[in-house]
Order: structure tokens, then C-alpha cells, then sequence
């Protein structure tokens, strides 16, 4: 095998396993929208970086299973990440009061 060959095998072994763990090459982002919804309409998001896509984005999915591709270092962006990170926060202490009660009431 010649060292360009082994070479592209080399990074085809290291760039497919951590674009599949993000959904894909074929769901990386291509580019950054400008789109800005309500909060209120996004139920979660995660980031992307290179080398598995091509772009370092906050990828934004909304009610409706839409993507929103977003500029991480947009104000809009780093609110918008804020406020779903405290929704999980506040979901995570109410399941744990719940669990409480429920432990309490057995007893």
C-alpha cells in the first residue's frame, strides 16, 4: 500500500466514527442560518464542531424536529442555550422531588 492510500484510510477511520456519534455527515451543518424563533419553541440543542463537520455551529432542534444551524458566538445563541440549559436544570430538581415524595410516602 502506498502512503497516501494508508494515509486516507487513516483519516477515513478517524472522521467517521465521530460524524456518525453527531447523526451523520449527512446531517452536518452547511452553513449558519440567521433564523432566530422563540425560545419557547426549541426543545434542545448540541454543538458542532470540525473535524467531523465542517462547520463549529450550536445546532438548535425545535418542536417541530427542525434543525437551526446557529452562530455559537451570537447573543441570540448564547441565550438561547442558557435558557434550555436551565429547563433541564429545573426538570432534573423537579424528577428529584418527586422521587422524594415518593420514597417519603412508602415509608
Amino acid at each position: 500500500m502506498t502512503a497516501l492510500n494508508l494515509l486516507s484510510l487513516f483519516v477515513l477511520a478517524v472522521m467517521v466514527p465521530g460524524a456518525l456519534a453527531q447523526g451523520g455527515i449527512a446531517s452536518c451543518c452547511r452553513k449558519i442560518s440567521r433564523t432566530q424563533i422563540h425560545q419557547g419553541l426549541l426543545t434542545k440543542y448540541y454543538i458542532q464542531r470540525p473535524p467531523s463537520c465542517p462547520l463549529h455551529v450550536v445546532v438548535f432542534i425545535t418542536l417541530q424536529d427542525k434543525r437551526i444551524c446557529a452562530d455559537p458566538d451570537k447573543l441570540w445563541t448564547k441565550t438561547s442555550k442558557a435558557y434550555l440549559d436551565g429547563k433541564k436544570c429545573r426538570r432534573q430538581k423537579l424528577g428529584k422531588q418527586k422521587k422524594h415524595t415518593v420514597r417519603h410516602e412508602l415509608q
